[in-house]
């Protein structure tokens, strides 16, 4: 039994060895109890798109819509767009942590400092480089975690150090660097965001960024488990060859994930779910559709064992942002924050700092 008080557990202990007849107790039959599902990776939710709407209330509805699918902690990702929408988000994170929006984390930007080789469905004409005057300019958030997705090839090296100094943490994606446009900037990144997808491949040759990501043990790699992204073997390859605390699962999840229709609108087109699968009028992925549990199941179903499959979808991803003294694990001291599954992987309820919420 899982035993909290005040949004912190106490104790883990035998329902046998309960003694104190005055704590309340809330049984889950059958049940899996994991930490916290973590996803570092959501554009939207509940219909709504982070890029269409920053503000408390739709930050509060996309976590919504992924608290009933399993996942207990959040970052809302805004997909490249203007300065001005990045201003936005910033600032509606900001209010909404300040608020106290139960599983918020902090802010994923994923670009617009990207490559236009490896754009996927961001819109190129956002891109750019940006300057140490403009950094600065930004309303970076004083509370929660920010999460920078950026090509390293397309970002000089004065803002990757300012950044780094800044306490905002980086991953390469939508890039297609070389190994050699690594040299000097390999150190201010922790991570590469969703492995094999929107990055130059891995050849004879050349390591590319899927090259990069494997190679280095002391990196990060996230990745997508909807069997659309990544092709399942590529999945169980990496995780064979990357330490097991590593690699995190993210969903990438779109407004569609919980939503009536299926359906959301990005940059003014609207994008719905056909067959599991999102794609653009490019013929692009445009995100996906999938929840950390149905994420989950994926990963067991292609051989991935259960407690590594756990730990890709909590405990690494507290730890890839800098939280691993306080969320990943199900020990005393932590916050009392757990996903409650059956036995087939569906979500029960979620344990959110002491409170439940059924699914």
């Amino acid at each position: 039994m899982l035993v909290f008080e005040n949004g912190t557990i106490i104790d883990l202990v035998r329902q046998i060895d309960l003694t104190d007849e005055n704590i309340e107790v809330t049984y889950f039959n059958d049940a899996i109890i994991t930490p916290a599902f973590i996803d570092i990776q959501v554009n939207g939710g509940g219909g709504v798109m982070f890029n269409d709407n920053q503000s408390p209330s739709a930050i509060e509805t996309i976590l919504r819509a992924h608290r009933k699918n399993g996942t207990g902690y959040v970052l809302p990702t805004l997909i490249s767009s203007v300065p001005e929408k990045m201003f936005s988000a910033l600032q509606g994170v900001h209010q909404a942590l300040a608020e106290h929006s139960p599983g918020l984390l902090g802010i994923h930007l994923e670009g617009p400092w990207l490559s236009p080789e490896k754009k996927g469905a961001h819109d190129p004409n956002t891109f750019f480089d940006p300057s140490l005057d403009e950094l600065i300019h930004y309303p970076w958030l004083v509370q929660g975690k920010t999460l920078v997705t950026l090509a390293p090839e397309q970002v000089n090296q004065s803002a990757l150090e300012w950044l780094n100094e800044h306490e905002i943490i980086l991953f390469a994606g939508h890039s297609n660097a070389s190994e050699k446009d690594f040299t000097n900037k390999l150190d201010h990144i922790s991570g590469f965001t969703h492995l094999y997808n929107a990055m130059s491949p891995q050849t004879g040759r050349e390591l590319g960024v899927v090259g990069m990501a494997l190679r280095h043990n002391d990196k990060w790699v996230s990745f997508i488990a909807d069997g659309h992204h990544v092709h399942p073997s590529n999945i169980v390859m990496a995780a064979q060859l990357k330490p097991k605390n590593k690699m995190v699962l993210v969903t990438d999840a779109m407004g569609s994930v919980g939503s009536q229709d299926g359906c959301f609108v990005l940059d003014g087109e609207k994008i719905c779910e056909v067959d599991g699968v999102l794609i653009n009028k490019n013929g692009d992925l445009a995100g996906a559709h999938i929840t950390m549990t149905q994420s989950v199941a994926n990963l067991l179903e292609w051989g991935i064992e259960k407690s590594h499959a756990f730990q890709m979808a909590s405990t690494n991803a507290a730890l890839a942002l800098n939280l691993g003294d306080e969320l990943g694990y199900l020990k005393p001291g932590y916050r009392a924050s757990a996903t409650i599954l059956d036995q087939d992987t569906h979500c029960q309820a979620i344990l959110l700092e002491g409170v439940i919420y059924n699914s």
